[in-house]
């Protein structure tokens, strides 16, 4: 039974619910009018697709939300061919079906509400805010050409509407990291000393096979397996040449994708007795698990991306490493990396994404590693979800060194 994909009848409930934050989200931005124009979304979709209308469509399609008459209205100017399937969602207050004509249905339906501004999915900074095409882009200008000084991003929206997670996403995520857990134990009583990464990664394999579920990033480096000082942390997968020594520690990053919501959660090992960890490995496992607990204790609504970052980063330069080379936390849901404000610093490579303000139900990964003299790097992350005045683990943190 594959549990990793969300049913029909989920996804519906999610979009209700995303739809019933979008009135205030739009009024927040003082954004009248929002367009996500698509075509063939199996072969090109756009990242909120998924949460604001579902499924596939073929033809051009132009889902808009609106503020017409000052009533907030949700229409589809969609191919005959798709139509009825949006029908029966009944998400939708009008569908306006078409054969061989749908730039004259679009521009008359603009000219006649002649919003004060249109929001397009395009963003220099932010991928899941940038998924209208460059020729779709280009189709829409020409059709809507008297309104096209209208266009502004809607990097703001897609934030708000992908940040503020509903009860039920939250609960989806929630149970994706408990099973991550849940697999990195099992897991942890079948790797042995002398086994080489690719071998443990395939332990994990089988056991999310097992479960039902697939991997939250891509396969061949989800987990992420990480034996002795030699090995440095990133986006790589194991390596056949590397094996489990005693005295050494092993590091994975791991997620399952849950009823189409993910996890993203790192965890270390050391191979001997507690007693045998050596205290460099100690002091730089402290750090970092200080490092996150500080940033959880400092996060909560309104302060910006960045400042959390700068509450870990200070503390590990303070602790005599080096700055960690990547944000503290970015979003969790149906990605692992599910765009929108991070926790990172004012560096170019981020634009402006990490000046944004932290908001209730956002779900953060916090994470950051260092790199010891003789034991190779540590590195933890953890999922947190944000409360009305501060945040709260979805599961349990590290708090010491796993021994095996």
């Amino acid at each position: 039974m594959n549990r990793s994909k969300i049913s029909s009848s989920l996804q519906i409930q999610i979009i209700k619910e995303k739809h019933d934050l979008l009135p205030g989200i739009m009024e927040e931005n003082k954004i009248d009018c929002w367009i996500i124009f698509v075509r063939e979304t199996a072969s090109n979709p756009d990242p909120i697709m998924g949460l604001l209308a579902g499924g596939d469509i073929v033809w051009k399609t132009a889902f808009i939300f609106t503020f017409k008459e000052g009533k907030f209205t949700k229409i589809a100017i969609i191919g005959n061919g798709d139509a009825n399937a949006e029908k029966r969602k009944r998400i939708w207050d009008e569908v306006i079906g078409y054969d061989n004509g749908f730039s004259s249905l679009l521009k008359t339906y603009i000219d006649k509400f002649n919003p004060k501004k249109i929001a397009l999915n395009y963003s220099l900074d932010d991928v899941v805010s940038d998924g209208l095409s460059h020729g779709m882009y280009l189709n829409i200008e020409q059709i809507l050409s008297t309104h096209k000084e209208k266009f502004i991003s809607s990097k703001p929206l897609v934030h708000n509407v992908r940040g503020r997670k509903t009860k039920t996403e939250i609960d989806l995520v929630q149970k994706a990291c408990e099973l991550t857990e849940e697999i990195n134990q099992i897991a942890s009583k079948k790797i042995k000393v002398g086994m080489k990464e690719t071998e443990i990664q395939e332990i994990f394999f089988e056991e999310m096979e097992n479960q039902g579920v697939e991997e939250a990033w891509q396969r061949s480096c989800c987990p992420a397996i990480d034996a002795g000082p030699d090995k440095e942390l990133g986006h790589d997968g194991p390596r056949d040449d590397l094996k489990i020594q005693k005295g050494h520690t092993l590091h994975n990053d791991f997620g399952v994708r849950l009823n189409g919501y993910c996890s993203d959660i790192q965890r270390m090992w050391f191979f001997g007795t507690e007693d045998e960890i050596p205290e460099e490995l100690i002091h730089a496992f402290n750090s970092v698990r200080d490092a996150i607990k500080k940033g959880s204790e400092y996060i909560k609504p309104g302060v910006t991306g960045h400042s959390v970052d700068t509450i870990a980063r200070d503390y590990i330069v303070s602790q005599g490493y080096l700055e960690y080379p990547h944000a503290l936390g970015h979003q969790v849901g149906t990605q692992g990396h599910d765009g929108g404000l991070l926790l990172g610093p004012l560096w170019e490579r981020y634009g402006d994404v990490p000046r944004g303000l932290v908001e209730e139900n956002n779900i953060f990964t916090l994470e950051l590693e260092v790199t010891t003299k003789n034991y190779g790097m540590v590195s933890l992350e953890e999922d947190i979800v944000i409360t009305k005045d501060g945040c709260r683990f979805l599961v349990p943190p590290q708090t010491k060194f796993l021994t095996l």
